[in-house]
């Protein structure tokens, strides 16, 4: 009976339709390539439907207008003209965005987009939260921060977003070890490899559920 509650899951899971994602970037976007590249071999079924970023220059905008994936930049740059919070939000719905993945995006979530997407909105950050969290603590300035610290663990946290930088609750992490010897790029290395993971494992467990694993508390700024 098992088997076949198995099966019967399976099958359900290969019928449902590809769940429409966005992924924001700041850089290079290799979790951005990663989540892709496990959306494309079946792992997750889901598919990138636009991608925004805060530098419309950056590695992960250009990999994605290679092949054909839209494009949002949001915040535009101070004194210039672009989408607002609302226009933001108002595109991600049009586009049929269903969750939303920050994959290295270095910018504060607006509370229209946490409340538009709340629980459906995860991001992946290179430390075991709540340590080594919070403001400025961001790609390398976190390992070298682990390193200084002595800590002999480190790893990947993949959270649900509020309006507080890393401030949303823990869905998931992963561990590795921090040797004796080793420095910021060693840790960094070895963090990025369990990131291309874990994200990739949450992502598949939520578009093929749907299911709530947590809640993240969005609230106005006072």
């Amino acid at each position: 009976m098992r088997g076949a509650r198995r099966v019967a899951a399976r099958a359900t899971a290969e019928t449902k339709p590809k769940g429409k994602v966005a992924v924001f970037v700041s850089g290079g976007g290799s979790n951005l390539r990663a989540l892709h590249a496990a959306m494309e071999d079946g792992r997750v079924n889901a598919q990138v439907a636009v991608v925004v970023s805060n530098i419309p220059s950056c590695g992960g905008v250009e990999w994605s207008k290679e092949r054909g994936i839209p494009t949002l930049t949001y915040p535009p740059k101070k004194g210039e003209e672009g989408l607002t919070p609302d226009d933001l939000v108002a595109e991600l719905q049009a586009a049929g965005v269903e969750y939303v993945l920050l994959a290295g995006y270095l910018r504060l979530i607006p509370p229209q987009l946490c409340r538009a997407y709340e629980d459906k909105m995860l991001n992946v950050h290179p430390a075991l939260l709540p340590a080594f969290g919070g403001k400025g603590m961001h790609g390398h300035h976190v390992h070298e921060a682990v390193v200084a610290s002595g800590a002999r663990f480190s790893g990947p946290t993949v959270h649900f977003v509020n309006e507080e930088f890393d401030k949303g609750k823990i869905v998931a992490q992963r561990h590795v070890d921090v040797k004796p010897g080793m420095d910021a790029d060693d840790v960094a290395a070895s963090v990025l490899a369990e990131e291309h993971l874990v994200f990739a494992h949450v992502a598949a467990a939520q578009a093929a559920t749907g299911v709530e694993i947590g809640r993240a508390s969005c609230r106005e700024r006072v």
